[in-house]
């Protein structure tokens, strides 16, 4: 893959700042090191906290910076699909999900965190129960067939919890705003910190109700009896309509307007319609190399089989043992859900992964934090 200029895409970074990856840097009084908040002659500038643009108000930790997800964590931006590239894993996009431990039984076993951790997600249909006019029949999905084309796998690395642990919420331009948000004030939806990684960006479909999702919200994308198929998705009104709210998203970071505007058109376009509820088969794998050095964050060895790049479509997953075709505590397959917060990720912080056992690169044990300009937090080299 190239960039516009025809050039590849540079996505490798020094590790993340260990000044940023830790929620809180103590300071031990005897031997006097550690970071003593406020003081600029210890560790980290004084800087011993680091604060979430969404849930932290500006007095609470006034010496800390304001920290986001990083933009090149969206699905589509030039560095997830670069790197896609130069793993070898065409026919597959990356993509980062929130996924939390918990399901008895399931995917992710015994594991404290799923921080860091890669799954592959083989896509079989709309979800029956949360998107059922995808449907071929809406009125009687059984068997479940999709009514339009099922969009390509992906590779997710999990970076957040608060999800569930049956679902994969995959974070996507305009993917849909939840209980937190730093993404911008709309549709009654502010951050704590009152800061913003967009100064303009689509009401549709928000708070809560997936963002610009065509599927769900636009007559033009429906028949008359509120079907959706191939035909009203592609119909000239509904692809209108949504880019439409897509264009809303403007943004002072360099290069985000355009990447938020056109991965949101292109999660809701036929061929990789990801913008939807789908019931997905689903194999723990080891992390491709470089999607980890887009989000910063790599688990050692664990003994897990590498993606499976013969493995793309529903019917193949469902012949291999190490997809799974139901969650652990239920007869249902595990789904995708779809968002866009723009917080701090739980999965930058080693409470979240080697504080819940998870063995990492010693380096690159976190996700990237980036702040207010876009720009991500690492060592200095």
């Amino acid at each position: 893959m190239a960039g516009a200029s025809g050039t590849a895409v540079s996505y490798k970074l020094p590790p993340p700042d260990r000044c940023h990856d830790q929620d809180f840097i103590p300071y031990d009084y005897n031997a006097k090191t550690g970071c003593l908040d406020g003081d600029t002659t210890t560790d980290c500038g004084g800087k011993c906290t680091v604060a979430n643009a969404c849930t932290d108000p500006p007095a609470s930790k006034p010496h800390a910076d304001y920290t986001f997800m990083c933009q090149r964590n969206q699905l589509f931006s030039p560095e997830m699909e670069q790197a896609a590239a130069d793993d070898g894993n065409t026919g597959f996009h990356y993509a980062v999900v929130g996924h939390d431990v918990g399901d008895p039984g399931g995917i992710d076993g015994n594991a404290q965190s799923a921080c860091c951790q890669c799954y592959q997600l083989v896509y079989a249909y709309p979800s029956p129960s949360n998107d059922r006019q995808v449907q071929v029949n809406p009125d009687n999905p059984n068997p479940p067939a999709s009514a339009i084309p099922v969009p390509p796998p992906l590779i997710a690395q999990a970076f957040n919890t608060g999800a569930t642990p049956t679902t994969f919420d995959v974070y996507m331009p305009a993917g849909g705003l939840g209980a937190n948000n730093a993404c911008a004030q709309v549709a009654g939806a502010k951050s704590q910190s009152g800061l913003y990684m967009y100064t303009s960006y689509p009401a549709d479909g928000q708070p809560s109700q997936g963002g610009v999702k065509p599927a769900s919200l636009y007559p033009e994308c429906k028949t008359a009896v509120s079907w959706v198929t191939e035909a009203t998705l592609t119909s000239p009104a509904c692809v209108q309509r949504t880019a439409n709210a897509c264009d809303q998203i403007a943004s002072n970071i360099p290069g985000l307007t355009q990447q938020s505007e056109s991965g949101c058109i292109k999660a809701n376009t036929i061929d990789t319609f990801y913008h939807l509820n789908w019931s997905v088969y689903v194999a723990k794998v080891e992390c491709p190399e470089n999607l980890t050095r887009v989000t910063g964050c790599k688990l050692a060895p664990q003994g897990l089989p590498a993606v499976k790049k013969d493995v793309t479509t529903a019917a193949q997953a469902a012949k291999d043992p190490d997809f799974r075709s139901k969650t652990g505590s239920s007869n249902n397959m595990y789904e995708t859900t779809t968002m866009e917060d723009c917080c701090r990720p739980s999965c930058s912080s080693i409470t979240w992964t080697t504080q819940k056992g998870l063995v990492t690169d010693p380096q690159y044990r976190v996700f990237y934090l980036c702040n207010a300009n876009g720009v991500p937090y690492t060592q200095a080299q």
